[in-house]
């Protein structure tokens, strides 16, 4: 009996395997400098000079409040002067809780905001680098879309200069959205997962780039689906699917933020936010763009002006320039050999030109509203006037501007693309690199990234006054010299449970009539006063802090933070948008989740 082997290793497969992995390495170690490239700053000691630098303290802040038992994390007790404020309830969480996890880790302050920073641009390239790969079947464009962006001057801007960390988490957010949108059509499971995940991310970390860039995301949508409805294998199935998917998956992304996003929009009203963020330097209309402004490369670390002169630079790129015309070339290149061959229809259902057209209106529709000439825009839509900065609209400008880099890809194939891969990388990469610089670098920055409560309420409130109540006097005001004190009567309180959303006191001695209590806490909705665990009435004070009427006998008085109708909704609605969430990926996976042993 003679027995044959088959052997299972196939030689010829080697050499495939090696050209991939090197490949891979490739891409790798591109994207490596692209992150360096915009991060090398954060690897000096200290920390650097931008304009708004209580990252540290929001950081502080949400720590202290987790580790007393909030959650989701409201009411800061230091914000506010000392008298506390809903900061969490409107601005944006999500990188904070982030850094709250770092910092509670033994992370320096510091450092976990530089940490913040940096995971904002790893996140930025490999979303970059993925929407470019899956648009435009390419990695080679996934390279340069992702070099574009996460090396736009505009995130220089934001990172470097500004310090706008949430907006730079919402710029991170973008590509991840549009590439979940691109995917549906590959893979329906995976880019339903992107957009929400990316959704929710723009969500929890900057509310007003989702407002800018709802309107964008929708355009966009709405021209990948139908470019791919134009090809010859487009069926109206698979379009109608694809359009329930992604609206099934935007549903859910705001169900699973629902706990910050509505109460956000609906209780706004009760704070000072309209009369310190949309007048006086604020007002959108002193900070419109000239056209100028976008091709001038003078760098500079000063604030935005009303006119041309910004101490400040709203330059484009010249790799992003660059690849503008070089993009316009090849779709006039295009349309014209489709003019030629007279199948004029052709330039209305040809899937590459309607692509790119479709980047060029996003693009150019979002420099439009950086603009004076977009001014009755704004003022038709009162909304708008929470977005303060109209240039703030680069964000999505730049992420259009670094699409646009992989237009060639669409028409061009073999040495062309190699050429002009290497060639513009490298002018992305060598003309914005110099912008990733901070104007000074603090080799101890203790003096502003700090924990302290006292200097919280004492030095940074007045920095970020947004979001103090409704009825709290800001002229002349001070951090309290007392927590809780009675107003008609002497008596004094020992304290039981003290934090910040949750305070419980024993009165020393016997209370014989009805007592004013006055709590060192701004009155918001939420705030519920106890007296021996039974609630009571309470009013505000001329300052704007708690009152209440203590009954005759009472020995123990609380107060405790608690939900309103709103929040308590909205939190409803995020739990069950998670277990929605959790059953959506249980039936993907029906197979592992409820296989059946087999003895």
């Amino acid at each position: 009996m003679s027995i044959a082997y088959k052997s299972d290793c196939n030689l010829s497969v080697f050499p495939a395997r090696i050209r991939s992995m090197k490949r891979k390495i490739l891409v790798f170690f591109t994207l490596c400098l692209i992150i360096l490239g915009s991060s090398w700053a954060l690897l000096k000691p200290g920390m650097f000079k931008v304009h708004d630098f209580i990252h540290g303290v929001r950081i502080a802040e949400m720590t202290r409040a987790l580790q007393e038992g909030q959650f989701p994390v409201r009411w800061t007790e230091n914000f506010g002067f000392g008298f506390g404020m809903p900061l969490y309830e409107f601005y944006a969480p999500l990188p904070y809780y982030v850094g709250s996890f770092f910092y509670s880790n033994g992370i320096p302050l510091v450092t976990s905001v530089k940490l913040l920073f940096l995971l904002c641009t790893i996140g930025t390239a490999l979303g970059a680098y993925q929407l470019g790969k899956s648009l435009f079947a390419h990695k080679a464009a996934g390279i340069l879309v992702s070099a574009a962006y996460t090396l736009a001057p505009y995130r220089a801007l934001n990172l470097f200069v500004r310090g706008a960390l949430s907006e730079a988490w919402g710029m991170m957010a973008l590509p991840w959205i549009l590439y979940g949108i691109v995917e549906s059509k590959s893979n329906k499971w995976r880019g339903f997962y992107a957009t929400v995940f990316g959704s929710v991310i723009l969500l929890l970390s900057h509310n007003l780039t989702a407002l800018i860039a709802a309107p964008f995301i929708i355009f966009f949508a709405i021209g990948v689906l139908l470019a791919d409805h134009f090809t010859k294998s487009g069926k109206s199935e698979d379009f109608i699917l694809r359009i329930g998917s992604l609206g099934g998956a935007a549903v859910l992304s705001l169900g699973l933020s629902a706990f910050y996003v509505f109460p956000a929009f609906l209780e706004k009203s009760y704070t000072q936010i309209e009369a310190t963020i949309l007048s006086g330097y604020f007002d959108f209309s002193l900070h419109f763009l000239y056209i100028r402004q976008f091709f001038s490369a003078n760098w500079g670390y000063g604030g935005s002006e009303w006119g041309p002169g910004d101490p400040i630079s709203f330059y484009l790129g010249t790799g992003q320039l660059i690849a503008v015309v070089i993009a316009l070339g090849y779709f006039a290149w295009n349309s014209a050999r489709i003019i030629k061959k007279k199948k004029m229809g052709n330039l209305v259902s040809d899937k590459k030109s309607f692509l790119v057209v479709t980047l060029f209106a996003v693009t150019i529709g979002a420099l439009f509203m950086s603009l004076q000439r977009s001014i009755s825009i704004w003022r038709g839509i009162e909304i708008l006037s929470y977005i303060q900065f109209p240039w703030r609209y680069l964000s999505v400008a730049s992420l259009g501007l670094a699409l646009l880099t992989g237009v060639p890809f669409l028409f061009v194939k073999g040495r062309q693309t190699r050429m002009y891969l290497v060639v513009l990388y490298l002018i992305l990469q060598t003309s914005t690199v110099a912008y990733f610089q901070p104007e000074e670098q603090y080799l101890d920055a203790s003096g502003l990234y700090y924990d302290n409560p006292t200097r919280v309420a004492a030095h940074m409130s007045d920095i970020l006054p947004d979001y103090i109540p409704l009825g709290v006097n800001l002229d002349g005001i001070q951090p309290p010299d007392f927590t809780v004190k009675c107003v008609t009567i002497a008596c004094s309180m020992h304290p039981l449970v003290e934090r910040g959303h949750e305070r419980l006191y024993t009165i020393d001695q016997k209370i014989t009539e009805p007592t004013v209590i006055e709590f060192a806490i701004a009155d918001y909705p939420g705030w519920i006063v106890f007296a021996d665990a039974v609630a009571v009435a309470h009013s505000q004070s001329k300052s704007g802090t708690i009152l209440a009427t203590l009954p005759a006998g009472t020995q123990q008085v609380g107060i405790q933070f608690q939900g309103t109708q709103v929040r308590d909704v909205s939190d409803i609605v995020s739990l069950i948008s998670v277990v929605t969430l959790a059953g959506l990926y249980m039936i993907q996976h029906r197979a592992s989740f409820f296989r059946k042993e087999v003895v």
